[in-house]
C-alpha cells in the first residue's frame, strides 16, 4: 500500500503528539520572543535616538551664539608644528617662534579616566595667549574618554566655550587613544567611532575645522576611516616615514623632539596643508 508523505505525517503526529505539540509550542514560543526582541531593539534605538537629538538641540541653543568667525584658507604647503599641553610646562614661545615653529596644536582639556570630570589643561590659557602674541598660528585638540554621546556632547561643548574667544586658525582635534581600557573597558568600537563623528560634526557646525587623531593600530583596528573622510586627520607614527597607506593631513612623527624655549620633550609634526588667516 502506497502512503503519502502527508499519511504519513499524520501516523507520526498520532502516535507522537506530545512530542508534536511541544515542537510546535517552542515554534511559537520562538516566533513571540524574536518579535518581542526585534520590536524592543528598535524602541531602545529609537528612544536613544530621540534623546540624543533633543540634547543636541539643548546644546545648539546654548552655544548658538558660538562660532568661529576667522576666515581661513587652506595653502597646498608642507607646515613645521609642535603640539604642547601641561606637560611641557611654561613655555618661551617667542624662541619657540625664531626655531622655526610655524604652528602649535595646544591641549585645552581632557576628561578624567577616573570620576570622568572634564578638566581644562593648567596652561592652556597662557600657552594659546602667547602663541597668538608671537604670532604663532593655534589649534587646539580635546583628549577625550567619553563612553557616550552625551559625554562628547558636554566635551564639545566645552571645548567651543573655552576657544571662542581666541583665535583658531588650524583644526579642533578629537583624541581619543583608550579603547577597551580604563573607563572604555566594554564600550563597542561602533559607539566610540559614533561619538567622534559627533563631536567632529558639532564642532564643525562652529565654523571650526574638525580633525581626527589616530596612530596605525586605531586606524587599523578601531576607527572606520571610510566614516572619516569628511574631517581631517592627524596620523602619530615615530618613524622616519610613515607606513600608513590611508589619506591624512598632519603627521606626529616624534615625540622626543627638542625645540628652543621648551625643556624637555615635545612632539613634532608636519602639517602637508598651512592653515592661514585671509586678512580683511
Amino acid at each position: 500500500m502506497y502512503y503519502s508523505f502527508i499519511d504519513k505525517f499524520k501516523n507520526f503526529a498520532i502516535q507522537h503528539r506530545k512530542i508534536v505539540v511541544l515542537f510546535f509550542c517552542c515554534c511559537i514560543l520562538g516566533i513571540f520572543a524574536y518579535v518581542f526582541n526585534v520590536s524592543y531593539a528598535e524602541r531602545s534605538t529609537n528612544g536613544e535616538f530621540d534623546e540624543i537629538q533633543k540634547l543636541i538641540a539643548v546644546y545648539r541653543e546654548k552655544d548658538k551664539e558660538i562660532h568661529n568667525n576667522v576666515q581661513i584658507r587652506e595653502v597646498d604647503k608642507v607646515a613645521k608644528g609642535i603640539d604642547v599641553s601641561s606637560w611641557q610646562g611654561e613655555i618661551n614661545f617667542s624662541k619657540v617662534k625664531k626655531s622655526g615653529v610655524d604652528f602649535v596644536i595646544i591641549r585645552c582639556g581632557f576628561r578624567q579616566q577616573v570620576g570622568s570630570e572634564i578638566k581644562q589643561d593648567k596652561r592652556f590659557e597662557d600657552n594659546i595667549k602667547e602663541a597668538t602674541k608671537y604670532g604663532i598660528p593655534v589649534g587646539v585638540y580635546f583628549y577625550s574618554t567619553a563612553i557616550t554621546q552625551k559625554e562628547v556632547l558636554e566635551e564639545a561643548s566645552f571645548v567651543l566655550n573655552l576657544i571662542d574667544k581666541y583665535e583658531i586658525i588650524y583644526p579642533v582635534v578629537y583624541d581619543f587613544e583608550m579603547f577597551n581600557s580604563g573607563r572604555t573597558k566594554g564600550v563597542s568600537d561602533s559607539v566610540i567611532n559614533k561619538n567622534a563623528k559627533t563631536f567632529l560634526s558639532y564642532i564643525e557646525e562652529h565654523g571650526y575645522k574638525g580633525m581626527l587623531y589616530t596612530n596605525l593600530r586605531a586606524s587599523n583596528k578601531h576607527w572606520k576611516m571610510d566614516e572619516f573622510k569628511d574631517y581631517k586627520v592627524w596620523f602619530a607614527q615615530y618613524l622616519d616615514k610613515a607606513t600608513y597607506e590611508g589619506e591624512y593631513e598632519m603627521w606626529q612623527y616624534s615625540d622626543t623632539g627638542r625645540v628652543d624655549g621648551i625643556k624637555g620633550n615635545v612632539d613634532l609634526n608636519e602639517s602637508y596643508v598651512t592653515y592661514e588667516k585671509v586678512e580683511e
